[in-house]
C-alpha cells in the first residue's frame, strides 16, 4: 500500500489502515520522543499524543507535505506540550535508547576507548537535553533524524533561514555546552 493509499484509507476510517500506520511509524515517533524528553515514559505519551492526534486529524492532512513531515509537527507540538507542562523536569540519560551511536559493538576499540566513547556519548545526549526546545527540536530534526533544512522548515511552519539558523545556534550551543568536557579530552 502506497503512502497515498494508506492515507486515504485512513482518512476514510479503515482500523487495518491505522494498524499499519501505526506499525510504520511508531518507533520513528518513539525515538524523536525519547530523544527530545529523556525518558521512556515521556516519550511513550508522545506517541500515544502523536498517534491520537493523526487519528483525529488525520482529515485534515492536504498532503501539501510528506505525511513524515506533518507527523513530525505533530509530534514536535506534544513535546513541546509536555515540556511546559513539566518544565523543569530532570532526565535520566541512562534510559536514552538509540542515541549512542554504540561504539562498544565495533571491535576496533579497546575497552578503555568504549568507556571513553561511551562517557562522550552521555555528555552530548546531556548537552542535547540542555538545548531550548526551540533549538533542540530543529537539531534532533536535522542531526539525528537526517532531514533537510526545507523540510525542517515545513514542519517547524517556519522560513528556510530562519531552520538553518536554529539548527547553527543549536550546534553552537552544544559546542559550548560540551567545550569544557572535551578540552580536559586534548
Amino acid at each position: 500500500m502506497s503512502e497515498q493509499q494508506l492515507i486515504e484509507a485512513m482518512k476514510s476510517g479503515d482500523e487495518e489502515a491505522f494498524t499499519r500506520f501505526f506499525e510504520k511509524y511508531r518507533n520513528t515517533i518513539y525515538n524523536f520522543g525519547i530523544r527530545f524528553c529523556g525518558n521512556p515514559e515521556d516519550a511513550s505519551d508522545v506517541l500515544q499524543e502523536t498517534l491520537i492526534n493523526t487519528f483525529k486529524y488525520i482529515h485534515k492532512f492536504k498532503g501539501n507535505a510528506k505525511l513524515t513531515t506533518w507527523l513530525y509537527r505533530i509530534a514536535s507540538n506534544a513535546c513541546l506540550q509536555k515540556r511546559r507542562k513539566e518544565s523543569g523536569m530532570e532526565s535520566s540519560l541512562d534510559q536514552l535508547m538509540e542515541t549512542n551511536h554504540d561504539a562498544g559493538s565495533d571491535s576496533r576499540f579497546h575497552p578503555h576507548e568504549k568507556l571513553e566513547q561511551q562517557e562522550a556519548s552521555k555528555v552530548i545526549e546531556s548537552a542535547i537535553l540542555k538545548l531550548p526546545a526551540d533549538y533542540r527540536i530543529p537539531f534532533l530534526l536535522r542531526e539525528v533524524e537526517r532531514l533537510p533544512h526545507r523540510e525542517i522548515a515545513e514542519i517547524l511552519e517556519t522560513s528556510l533561514s530562519n531552520a538553518k539558523v536554529r539548527v547553527h545556534r543549536a550546534r553552537l550551543m552544544l559546542r559550548d555546552l560540551v567545550a569544557d568536557y572535551f578540552k580536559g579530552k586534548q
